[in-house]
Parts: C-alpha cells; structure tokens; sequence
C-alpha cells in the first residue's frame, strides 16, 4: 500500500522538478507596449482633400491612356464634387487670424478653389474631347497649383 501511494506521487514529484526549468528556459514576457497616441481626427476639408488628392493620384497615372478616358471622367468628377464642397469649408489656418486678415484670407482660399474647380472644368473638356495631350497637361497644371495654395493656405504639420 505504500509503495501504490508512494509511487502515485512519483509524476508529480518529476513534474514539479522539471517545471522551474520550464520556466527559466522560456524568454521573459515582452514589456507591455506603450499605449498609441490616437491619431488626431481629420477636418472635413482634410477629408475632401483627401478625395482630390487620391483621385489625383489615380488620374495621373492613366491619363495618357485613351481607352481609359471613361474611368479618367470619374476621377475628375470626384476630383470637382470634393473641390465644390470644400467651397464652403474654412481651412484650420483661418483660426489664426482674425478680422479683416481672416476675412480676406478665406476669401483668398475660396478664389484659389474656384480657380482649382475651373481647372479642373478644363482637364474634363479635354478628356470628353479625347485629347490626353492637353488632359495630361491640364492635370500638371492642377499639380502646380495644388502646390502653390497648400503653401499658402495649409498649416504646417507639427512634427
């Protein structure tokens, strides 16, 4: 009887042996990670232009392909809905100023955007006409513009 009971620990002694060696063996637990800064939340006309910018990107790489002038079409019909209602969106820059310099630089930003809009009128007339010639050089356009009214009326990322 004793040895049945002695020999029904026997596992139990072995476990308990080998089971700190288990544990030294294993790598220790990685720290626990540092909790993620939650990405700011994008502004309405931060979204819009995020429209206009991926469109813009997709266009640019089709634009010389005729046979593509119908999904070209969609592209720019995005392109000029996300320019229109940006229309009636201030930039987060204005809240830096005030009076009469925020007045007039909304006024600036919204002259800019008719502009960019009527750009953009131009590329899909010469899209619908068939002429990627002038389309590709219409979208260059719209680039370079695109450029030269970030500098002046976005606000400089803070790094």
């Amino acid at each position: 009887m004793k040895l049945r009971l002695s020999l029904s620990f026997l596992p139990l002694i072995a476990l308990a042996g080998v089971a700190p060696a288990l544990r030294a063996d294993a790598p220790p637990a990685p720290p626990a990670a540092a909790p993620a800064m939650a990405p700011e939340e994008k502004t309405d006309l931060e979204k819009q232009m995020d429209v206009i910018g991926k469109s813009a990107r997709a266009l640019k790489k089709q634009i010389k392909d005729s046979t593509q002038n119908d999904t070209s079409l969609e592209l720019v019909a995005k392109i000029r809905a996300a320019a229109t209602a940006s229309l009636t969106l201030i930039p987060a820059k204005a809240a830096d100023l005030s009076g009469p310099d925020r007045d007039k630089f909304i006024a600036s930003y919204q002259a800019g955007l008719r502009q960019f809009i009527d750009g953009v009128d131009t590329l899909a007339g010469a899209l619908t006409a068939g002429d990627n010639v002038a389309a590709f050089k219409d979208l260059s356009r719209l680039f370079t513009l695109e450029k030269q009214d970030h500098k002046q009326f976005r606000k400089p990322e803070d790094h």
